[in-house]
């Protein structure tokens, strides 16, 4: 049998030899480097190979794919949400939580719709966070349905505010809005010029706050 009959799968043929010496937290660090130079929609199996070197299959071996790919980092994007000490209170311990995990978002380029497109609780650091998170929820007397609902509804904001931050810097719904005439959309003019880009700090603590204190009509079951 010649070298190029051989299947892909076979012990000595380039394909299962492309992995060897090659570990999955080269390219995820190959990743992250590709994902701050380039963004998210640069971000792929081709590009990780050829920052390494090494054919794509090589890369494909140990990710298998695109979303691989994206779950690999996103999870290595959520090795730091998880602080060494929490606060006793349960409510101080959410919201550390979610400073700790807007942080990380923020820490890498596009890093808010990196997570929508990997996150992945298959993965150790993003389960180890998920439980944390829900527990401090749960101390704080929720049924476990409004936890998974609680929950949810804040990592989407923190999500939601850091995509914004990330993908439009330069461009606020006030900045949008200047033009707009007050005497046609009064309450508009009045309230988006609070929307700008020096006040996400302050629009994350208010929506935290909200989330956390206010409390829905809807009856949740346990």
């Amino acid at each position: 049998m010649s070298k190029t009959s051989r299947s892909a799968g076979q012990p000595g043929s380039p394909v299962s030899r492309a992995h060897v010496g090659l570990t999955e937290e080269q390219i995820v660090t190959a990743a992250l480097e590709v994902l701050e130079g380039d963004g998210l929609d640069k971000l792929s199996l081709r590009a990780v190979a050829g920052r390494l070197g090494v054919r794509v299959n090589a890369v494909a071996w140990h990710v298998k794919d695109k979303a691989g790919l994206l779950t690999a980092v996103a999870d290595a994007m959520m090795a730091d949400c998880l602080p060494a000490r929490l606060p006793r209170d349960p409510d101080e311990r959410v919201r550390r939580l979610l400073e700790s995990f807007r942080a990380a978002l923020r820490s890498r380029r596009d890093g808010a719709r990196l997570a929508l497109a990997g996150f992945s609780l298959a993965r150790p650091h993003a389960l180890a966070y998920a439980e944390a998170f829900n527990a401090a929820l749960r101390s704080t007397g929720r049924s476990p349905n409004e936890v998974a609902w609680t929950a949810w509804t804040l990592i989407h904001f923190v999500v939601g505010l850091v995509n914004e931050e990330q993908t439009s810097p330069d461009r606020t719904p006030g900045t949008e809005a200047a033009a707009a005439d007050p005497a046609l959309f009064p309450s508009l003019a009045e309230a988006i010029t609070h929307l700008t880009k020096e006040s996400f700090d302050g629009r994350f603590t208010y929506g935290v706050d909200l989330i956390l204190t206010g409390r829905s009509a809807v009856r949740t079951t346990d």
